[in-house]
């Protein structure tokens, strides 16, 4: 059997102009079989106006197929006189504004950070999906308000890959593979882990280069949540998570 059809054969980069020059950007996506309908009409408006392609690679494991989109991206990148390529990584889930992708953009072709997330939560808890380090290298717990009002990219230690902004020069610099988990040291996929995604901003640590988010641009995460009738018959939300958690029951304040 001969080798596969690269995923990018045929896709064109778009050329966009920021308020520091001309750059190139395409499009990176890891999905599964199905997907959110929002999703596929947010990045329909977002990215078609200005003629980026979305190039999706599906399969079970998001690290392989994202790796091998974004790396047949970079091989392809192999023209100095180009302007500067930026890859932008999109998730299933993402939910964003029509404008969001070129604001994002603007604001970490300027910024120097080779990679540049937009702000976005977890699902199912309050925390923001990166993490800081203080200067003797403790993960920062608390960030006041004013940090983030006055900056448009701050540095982080990880970030997310939802609505992501990445240098194809400093991709270069990485070694493969870029996405690969670990276990804790008990061997578990438990506290302790390292997912795939972390993977590659520890390596991306490692390698020196400079990992921005941007609070400048808001990043939706779809969710789904169930709705239960509460003791006063208004809405009651509950977390599919803590539904079977609880052994597949409702919240204590539900109708009864």
């Amino acid at each position: 059997m001969g080798a596969a059809t690269s995923a990018v054969a045929g896709v064109q980069p778009a050329t966009i102009q920021t308020g520091s020059g001309p750059v190139r950007v395409m499009c990176a996506m890891s999905v599964p079989r199905l997907g959110w309908q929002d999703h596929m009409f947010c990045w329909a408006r977002g990215l078609i106006p200005y003629g980026i392609s979305p190039i999706r690679l599906e399969g079970a494991f998001w690290g392989q197929c994202l790796e091998r989109v974004m790396t047949d991206i970079v091989e392809a990148d192999n023209d100095p006189k180009l302007p500067p390529l930026w890859i932008l990584t999109l998730d299933y889930d993402s939910i964003f504004e029509q404008d969001a992708v070129l604001r994002l953009l603007t604001y970490a072709v300027a910024s120097g950070y080779d990679f540049v997330a937009a702000l976005q939560m977890k699902r199912r808890n309050d925390e923001p999906l990166f993490t800081m380090v203080a200067d003797g290298g403790e993960r920062v717990a608390e960030v006041s308000r004013d940090h983030f009002v006055y900056h448009n990219v701050i540095q982080a230690n990880t970030a997310h890959f939802g609505l992501t902004l990445l240098k194809a020069s400093a991709l270069k610099q990485l070694t493969h593979p870029w996405f690969i988990g670990r276990p804790n040291d008990d061997g578990r996929w438990e506290d302790g882990r390292i997912d795939d995604d972390i993977a590659f901003w520890i390596s991306a640590q490692k390698a020196g280069l400079k990992i921005g988010m941007c609070p400048r641009v808001c990043l939706g995460h779809a969710e789904v949540w169930v709705k239960w009738p509460d003791r006063n018959m208004k809405a009651l939300l509950q977390h599919p998570g803590d539904f079977w958690d609880r052994g597949g029951r409702p919240p204590e304040a539900v109708w009864k």
